[in-house]
C-alpha cells in the first residue's frame, strides 16, 4: 500500500474515532433529552408536560380531566409512596388500582413518563451557622442580624460530583412577633464557598405581602442527566403557591417554567 493511500486512510478512520466518540459524549445525551416526554404534579399549584424540549403549563380543565384515573408515580415529600391513579377536583387525589381513596400527608409530587426520573431524598434542618445567611442580607443592604421566620438548610448532591451542596431557604414574611420595615426571602446554593442564587425577594413589608419559599423537589426531569429543582412559594391565605422549575446552566440558576 502506498503511503500516501496508508495516511489518507488513518485520517479517515482517526475522524470516525472522533465523531463517534462525540456521538457518545454529547449525542446520545441530546438525543435522550429530546425524545424525552413527562407529566409532573406539582401539588395542586402547577401541571406541567414536557416534550420535543419544551415546557408547557396544563391550566385548561379539559387537558387536566384527561389525567383522571391515569397512573401516575407517586412521592410524597420526595420519598416514593408508589403507583396510584390520580383525579383532580380542584386539587389532586390519589386511588389505588380498584378506585379506593389513598390519604397522605405531605407534599404531593407525581409524574409520568417514558424514563425512570431519579428523585433525590434530603433531609432539611435549621440553619445552625448563618454565615452565608448574613452575607446574603448585607449583599442586599439587610442588617446581618435580622429576624427570619424561616431559615433551613438542605444537604444533597445536585451536580452529581459525589459531593453535597447546601440549599439555603430564610425569609422574614409573614411575622407574627415582630414587624420589619422591609420582608426578604432567598433561596441560594453554596457549592465549595461559592453562593448561587435561585430566588430573591425583598421588599415593605405590608404584613400580608412576600411569598415563604419552599424547596420542593430534586431531580432530572428531562432525562437530561443533570438535576432540575422545582421550588415553591407559598402566598399569604390560600393564593395558589408559586411554582418554579430551575437549571444550572453557565454557573447559574435559569427559570425553565413557572405557573404564573
Amino acid at each position: 500500500m502506498k503511503k500516501g493511500k496508508f495516511k489518507y486512510i488513518v485520517i479517515i478512520l482517526i475522524l470516525v474515532i472522533y465523531a463517534v466518540c462525540m456521538y457518545l459524549a454529547f449525542g446520545v445525551s441530546e438525543t435522550r433529552e429530546r425524545e424525552a416526554s413527562t407529566t409532573i404534579l406539582v401539588g395542586d399549584a402547577a401541571v406541567w408536560d414536557y416534550s420535543s424540549r419544551n415546557w408547557m403549563n396544563v391550566t385548561t380543565p379539559s387537558l387536566l380531566s384527561k389525567l383522571n384515573w391515569q397512573s401516575f408515580h407517586v412521592y410524597i415529600d420526595h420519598e416514593y409512596l408508589g403507583d396510584y391513579l390520580v383525579w383532580n377536583d380542584d386539587e389532586w387525589y390519589i386511588f389505588d388500582e380498584n378506585r379506593q381513596s389513598v390519604s397522605y400527608q405531605g407534599e404531593l409530587f407525581a409524574y409520568q413518563a417514558d424514563f425512570d426520573m431519579n428523585i433525590l431524598s434530603y433531609e432539611t434542618t435549621d440553619i445552625t451557622d448563618y454565615t452565608y445567611a448574613r452575607q446574603v442580607l448585607e449583599e442586599h443592604g439587610l442588617s446581618p442580624d435580622s429576624q427570619y421566620t424561616l431559615a433551613t438548610v438542605s444537604s444533597l448532591d445536585f451536580d452529581k460530583d459525589g459531593v453535597d451542596e447546601n440549599f439555603y431557604v430564610i425569609s422574614n414574611v409573614f411575622a407574627m412577633d415582630f414587624f420589619p420595615d422591609k420582608y426578604f426571602s432567598f433561596v441560594f446554593m453554596v457549592d465549595d464557598d461559592t453562593i448561587y442564587m435561585l430566588y430573591e425577594d425583598v421588599d415593605v413589608n405590608e404584613g400580608v405581602n412576600g411569598c415563604m419559599p419552599n424547596l420542593y423537589t430534586v431531580a432530572d426531569l428531562d432525562n437530561d442527566q443533570d438535576n432540575e429543582l422545582i421550588l415553591t412559594c407559598a402566598k399569604y391565605s390560600n393564593q395558589t403557591p408559586v411554582a418554579m422549575l430551575y437549571e444550572f446552566r453557565d454557573n447559574a440558576f435559569e427559570i425553565k417554567i413557572s405557573n404564573q
